[in-house]
């Protein structure tokens, strides 16, 4: 356990009361290849095909690919309904706590480190809970997207069953492996508040063969971006145990692409991964937690830093 937990937290917006849990194809319980084979509200098959399950959606839930995948096409953000959603939610449950924890640490994180290393006061991101699908600036969204940053609304989503879910079967347990997760998703909003994001998507439509590659590019930055969180965690003296950094590092391992694809049965195929391999992972969130300093993210080459 980490000493990071908050019972109530202004950074967090709980929708799950609106309902929606229709969409969620597959209960507490479910294992590997049961469920849909889809992505978000569009109905657009996974790479890895049905027989991944829940094993290949959180490595295909990447920032860069919602826009594409949730059918964005016309929506609105100003139009959600919970948009100016105001006032403290409440974090009853144990993983509630360790999410709103995680969701307040790191954006104190960023408000103190952001003018250090970009230019500028940090924009805060909220976190919105919701339960089976939800309305999001980047389109419909479903439990089976995974946690993600949405750039269009600058928030960040989650389905605490479907976390419960993902640690259960990626066996990444343990507080920081789910608050990783937190700090991987806030480091989206980084990306995009310092224009990272935007510069990708233009290399990617010039450059349409190396659209994964610079996906990989921005998804580890990520993980490196969590690293330095971390990093300040430790600092603090915030774990519990030395060697509690372990669990942030087996959980970015865990989710690297090729423990996917040879999870679902498949042969690993670097030329299609979509957030970098295991080993890659965990180096760049080292990197992170090692210097905790997000200008040591250099995943990209100079035309794509900040």
């Amino acid at each position: 356990m980490t000493k990071i937990r908050s019972t109530r937290s202004t950074r967090v917006r709980d929708r799950r009361a609106a309902g929606g849990a229709s969409a969620f194809p597959f209960g507490r319980g479910a294992g590997p290849g049961r469920g849909g084979g889809t992505i978000g509200g569009s109905g657009i098959p996974t790479s890895l095909g049905a027989g991944g399950g829940i094993l290949a959606v959180l490595v295909l839930a990447a920032v860069w690919i919602l826009p594409q995948l949730l059918g964005s096409a016309g929506s609105d953000p100003t139009s959600d309904p919970f948009s100016d959603a105001t006032g403290a939610t409440n974090c009853d449950s144990e993983i509630e706590q360790v999410v709103c924890g995680a969701v307040d640490d790191v954006s104190i994180y960023w408000e103190g480190q952001y003018p250090q290393s970009f230019q500028g006061a940090f924009p805060g991101a909220d976190t919105v809970f919701f339960a089976g699908a939800t309305t999001t600036g980047c389109g419909r969204a479903s439990a089976q997207t995974g946690p993600f940053y949405c750039p269009a609304d600058q928030l960040v989503y989650f389905d605490l069953d479907f976390l419960e879910q993902l640690q259960q079967q990626f066996g990444a347990t343990g507080d920081l492996a789910a608050q990783y997760i937190v700090a991987h998703e806030y480091g989206h909003h980084v990306q995009n508040m310092t224009g990272i994001e935007g510069r990708v998507r233009s290399a990617q439509q010039q450059f349409p063969g190396s659209t994964n590659e610079f996906g990989v590019a921005m998804e580890l930055q990520a993980d490196c971006f969590a690293g330095t969180w971390a990093s300040s965690v430790a600092e603090r003296g915030l774990f519990d145990r030395p060697d509690e950094i372990d669990e942030a590092l087996h959980a970015a391992e865990a989710v690297g692409d090729d423990r996917i694809m040879e999870a679902a049965g498949q042969e690993v195929d670097p030329e299609s991964f979509t957030h970098g391999s295991a080993e890659q992972r965990r180096n760049w969130f080292d990197v992170g937690f090692t210097t905790g300093d997000p200008e040591q993210c250099l995943t990209f080459d100079g035309s794509l830093a900040p």
